[in-house]
């Protein structure tokens, strides 16, 4: 019994002494607030832009190149907010200009003028063999402004040409006609000419409806009518 005791009591002993190292142990693993936050803002330890990074665009990445650019040349007060506009205000004059384009040289795209524009025949130009007042009464008839307004601008070819101010040619341009016109007349100084200016105006409006696709009205064809009336009359 005596035995017993004595082990019940080194037992206890033992024990007690345990829990009292236990208590007196201290906690080594101590964060270090002020050591966290300067390595946050060390970039050697941003992860997160690396992260960042390999996820950008293209054209993130072309706004970038173009901003170092517009900063190395206007210096570090350009922002990248003047980055966007800039770029916008490049893109919406590309835009306007595609627009313009398409609108000048296809207007048929745009309605109105696309079926009036298949209607007419491409034919070649010539001023031999043609019976002009009837071929632009009959234009008339069908209200087919631009082949009338056609017809005028070639029976005055024909009528400068009978009359020696031009050598009429079919591999000439309309701007040779109107130089050689202008020649004449100061050749022909005192003599009856031609008026250049007259038909300088009958070209123009000739080569915007025939190769320009502008449209042909009435209110241009009695316009070109004149034009026509006076160099005939002169030449």
């Amino acid at each position: 019994m005596s035995i017993w005791r004595s082990n019940f009591s080194l037992f206890t002993f033992s024990l007690f002494t345990f829990h009292s190292s236990l208590l007196t142990l201290k906690d080594t693993l101590v964060i270090d607030s002020a050591q966290i936050a300067q390595w946050q803002t060390e970039p050697d330890f941003d992860y997160n832009r690396e992260l960042v990074e390999g996820g950008t665009t293209f054209t993130q990445w072309l706004m970038d190149q173009f901003h170092e650019l517009m900063r190395d040349i206007f210096g570090q007060a350009w922002s990248s907010d003047y980055t966007w506009w800039l770029l916008a205000a490049v893109g919406a004059v590309a835009v306007g200009i595609g627009i313009w384009y398409v609108w000048r040289f296809h207007p048929g795209l745009f309605g109105g003028q696309g079926k009036e524009q298949e209607a007419y025949e491409d034919t070649e130009d010539t001023i031999y063999g043609i019976d002009f007042d009837a071929v632009i009464s009959q234009a008339l008839g069908r209200e087919d402004y631009r082949e009338a307004i056609r017809m005028i601008y070639l029976r005055s070819l024909k009528s400068l040409s009978d009359s020696q101010q031009i050598d009429w040619q079919p591999f000439k341009t309309p701007s040779q006609y109107v130089r050689e016109l202008s020649a004449a007349c100061s050749l022909r100084s005192g003599s009856a000419t031609a008026n250049p200016t007259a038909f300088r105006a009958l070209t123009t409006h000739f080569l915007r409806v025939r190769y320009g696709n502008f449209p042909a009205t009435r209110v241009l064809y009695d316009e070109v009518e004149n034009l026509g009336k006076e160099v005939s009359r002169e030449s």
